[in-house]
């Protein structure tokens, strides 16, 4: 971890009240970056400020449901009037639920599919002229291994959302690639965040035999690689989805 990696550089990150986003705020913050935490969760929220304000890192809190069009523009909004600039944005809010396919209501499918995908759309959309005019600018999207390879323990909607954030990133990459922005998704699997909590001991256990680094995933692991496709030393990497799986899953 550099001290300076990220100094004059402001990042706009959603669901950042827990699990990987907040562990990225509070990595970004210890590398200078200016923190604007997103989340439609206020005591998630107000945690993640008192862990910055503990280390010191400029932050700014944001609540904002990114299912809510016009809250994702007045967030963004109130990021460039307190900041001045938005140079990268971190698309990490998502919904996870465990259903069947018989169980997973309409709502659900509409709530998925509002978070995992609209809101990373208006998110992007808000942002882009303001990284055209900068002339700069880096986008990171939390797609899913569930988006390349579909999943069997989850609603099926949020394989689809997925998959569909890993085509949007390839997307947004050719069209904002000539104005020096650049737009790369990672793919996680068997992180250990609270939305797993689905997951039992014995089944944790049983995905950890079977990814060949014979381990789980942390969020610190997550935090790594999205703050080096934020940064100027991923400059030439552009639509890419990485996998971090341990080797679960190659392609």
């Amino acid at each position: 971890m550099r001290a300076d990696r990220f100094t004059g550089k402001v990042v706009f990150i959603t669901g950042a009240g827990q699990g990987m986003g907040q562990r990225l705020a509070l990595d970004m913050a210890r590398e200078g970056a200016k923190v604007v935490v997103v989340d439609i969760d206020q005591g998630a929220l107000t945690e993640t400020i008192s862990l910055l304000d503990a280390i010191g890192g400029q932050s700014l809190q944001i609540l904002c449901d990114v299912a809510d069009c016009a809250q994702v523009e007045q967030a963004i909004g109130q990021a460039i009037q307190e900041f001045g600039q938005l140079d990268i944005l971190v698309n990490n809010a998502g919904l996870l639920r465990s259903a069947t396919i018989e169980e997973t209501s309409n709502e659900l499918i509409d709530q998925t599919l509002d978070i995992n995908i609209k809101g990373v759309l208006y998110a992007i959309r808000a942002a882009t002229p303001i990284m055209k005019r900068q002339g700069h600018g880096r986008i990171v999207n939390v797609a899913s291994i569930t988006g390349k390879n579909g999943d069997n323990s989850t609603t099926f909607a949020y394989g689809a959302s997925k998959g569909a954030v890993i085509a949007l990133t390839r997307s947004v990459a050719r069209q904002l690639g000539p104005f020096g922005i650049t737009c790369n998704a990672i793919a996680p699997h068997a992180v250990m965040t609270s939305m797993m909590t689905y997951w039992d001991d014995e089944k944790k256990q049983a995905m950890a035999d079977k990814i060949p680094v014979k381990r789980l995933g942390t969020v610190e692991d997550m935090s790594h690689l999205m703050m080096f496709l934020a940064s100027d030393e991923s400059s030439f990497i552009n639509g890419e989805t990485i996998n971090i799986n341990g080797g679960y899953y190659m392609d």
